[in-house]
């Protein structure tokens, strides 16, 4: 299991245990992209929890301030869902 409290991960171990770990412990220990968070953190198919669906903007700026309101909008027009496949997603176990 990760240590997300005591360890910084990259983007391909987070992914690879997305399941196993909180979404919000993952918002308020590592160190994300803007792609990550748009992706995987504010995602509803990623959002398991209760506590997960409450995750949005103002929470991922609060706990990742190295990102802009600005940045996340931007990254969620861009972002294509079909490019987010189950298949794409499997290649980084």
């Amino acid at each position: 299991m990760l240590d997300l409290y005591n360890n910084k991960y990259d983007r391909t171990t987070l992914k690879k245990y997305i399941y196993a770990v909180s979404l919000i412990d993952i918002l308020k220990t590592q160190h994300l992209d803007v792609s990550f968070v748009v992706r995987y953190i504010l995602n509803n198919n990623y959002q398991l929890t209760e506590e997960e669906h409450t995750i949005d903007i103002d929470m991922v700026l609060l706990y990742q301030t190295h990102l802009t309101k600005e940045q996340i909008i931007h990254e969620h027009i861009q972002y294509d869902v079909k490019y987010d496949s189950v298949d794409e997603f499997d290649k980084c176990n």
